[in-house]
């Protein structure tokens, strides 16, 4: 009777001790994932830090031999450029001097994002902006435009060719984003000038 007592224990112990040893190496399971997880995120973090300064520094070098109007996000990579510098109002077709400033800046900003990453570059992405006047579809009709012929010019037979020019075709994108990203200025109220602008920025993937 007492060793039957004993071997009911003994199973119920063998059940009950079986879920906290399951839970821990679930437990220690996901603190590994986390890890690599955590470990991708920082290198994706310093790779994209990196080109950014690369990027930035190139850029820098291109407006001040040449005064292009452009601007720069030093931490981010990200390339903006105003409407008034690119498109007469409601159009989407490029200025010539628009097509000439490009002509001059794409190559250069091309080479510094391939030149050291280009297996890291998965898309480069050409996103149009608009402020909040006239309708939203009217205004993502308008940004798709122009993001698209600005895309359709970077890897047109007018720029003719640069180092890479094949690979950009394959890795480029042109988004229209209205009235969705405006900008505002530091009182909350809308900067409709700098709303209004086309944007380049490349994107990271270390799966490539």
């Amino acid at each position: 009777m007492i060793n039957k007592y004993r071997r009911t224990v003994n199973r119920e112990f063998e059940k009950s001790s079986f879920w906290p040893t399951f839970t821990d190496m679930i437990s220690t399971v996901l603190m590994v994932v986390m890890l690599m997880l955590f470990s991708v995120e920082s290198i994706t973090g310093s790779v994209e830090k990196d080109l950014a300064k690369e990027v930035d520094t190139s850029v820098k070098e291109t407006l001040k031999e040449s005064g292009l109007p452009v601007t720069v996000d030093e931490t981010t990579g990200l390339v903006t450029f105003g409407e008034k510098t690119m498109f007469d109002v409601d159009s989407s077709e490029l200025k010539p001097e628009a097509k000439e400033m490009l002509k001059i800046f794409i190559p250069k900003y091309v080479e510094a994002i391939y030149k050291d990453y280009g297996e890291n570059i998965s898309k480069i992405v050409v996103k149009g902006h608009t402020d909040d006047v006239g309708s939203y579809l009217y205004n993502l009709d308008l940004s798709q435009k122009r993001a698209f012929s600005v895309a359709q010019f970077i890897v047109g037979d007018e720029i003719g060719n640069y180092k890479y020019k094949e690979r950009v075709l394959k890795d480029i994108e042109a988004i229209g984003r209205s009235e969705a990203e405006l900008i505002k200025n530091k009182d909350g109220s809308i900067d409709r000038d700098s709303s209004r602008r086309v944007e380049i920025k490349y994107e990271i993937s270390l799966d490539k």
